[in-house]
């Protein structure tokens, strides 16, 4: 029994030792830090890699995070009392846009709404929290499958048809990788008529203090929000940032 715990702690040292590093560090390394020989870690290292929470580096020896560590870290979803911080910054992002405002939560292949703010006027998007949607066609949903690993993102869709829900929407998982490729290089996801026709949205992702993204944060609205497109997504990431400080504390 107590060789089963040294090697818990030993294994949980080895991941604390390579998460919390800026660079990649070798097995050779850590057994230095440790005090143990270098043979010791490299059988505890060995698991951790074939299990998926460590990764090698191209080419070497060096050691990174693996999938694995990220997929555990993104089913940490946030508590009732982070969730309950939000409101505010939901309420100034309505305010600012006139558009319906929402926090997200990816659960598969579908978003949970977590909380909403309304706009003070009658033409409006009306998400209630609690609702759930297809995050394929979806821009809460694309800001959150876009920071998956793309074969996470590929496995998750594999053997499934994507619903068509307009004649806009990603139907095809090639389709919805180029999508997510492209939220990835602008910062920010859109759904223009593709979860419902003559509405669109904007989302950014949101991280938590360790880096990894946790939640997104978006408003949804008729077309003409797509006119402003530029000005309305600085107002979604300036929120999602706002919200990141609050997860923080």
């Amino acid at each position: 029994m107590a060789k089963q715990i040294q090697s818990i702690e030993r294994g949980l040292f080895v991941l604390e030792s390579i998460l919390f590093e800026k660079e990649p560090v070798t097995a050779t390394e850590i057994a230095r830090r440790l005090g143990v020989h270098k043979s010791t870690i490299s059988h505890l290292t060995a698991t951790l890699v074939e299990q998926g929470f460590l990764a090698k580096s191209n080419g070497s020896s060096r050691l990174h995070a693996g999938p694995q560590v990220y997929r555990v870290a993104r089913a940490v979803q946030l508590t009732g009392e982070q969730i309950m911080r939000v409101p505010p910054a939901l309420d100034a992002l309505a305010a600012n846009t006139g558009e319906t405002a929402h926090l997200a939560e990816l659960r598969g292949r579908f978003v949970f709404y977590l909380a909403n703010s309304f706009p003070e006027r009658s033409l409006r998007v009306q998400t209630e929290a609690g609702a759930v949607e297809a995050a394929h066609s979806t821009a809460v949903g694309k800001a959150l499958l876009a920071w998956l690993p793309e074969d996470e993102v590929r496995s998750l869709y594999q053997g499934v048809v994507l619903e068509a829900f307009t004649d806009a929407t990603i139907v095809d998982g090639d389709s919805l990788i180029e999508a997510l490729e492209l939220v990835r290089s602008c910062g920010w996801a859109t759904d223009t008529g593709e979860q419902t026709r003559g509405t669109c949205c904007l989302a950014a992702p949101v991280r938590d203090a360790r880096g990894v993204v946790v939640t997104s944060v978006g408003i949804s609205g008729p077309e003409t929000v797509d006119t402003a497109g530029k000005e309305k997504a600085r107002a979604v990431l300036d929120c999602a940032a706002r919200i990141e400080e609050m997860l923080k504390d």
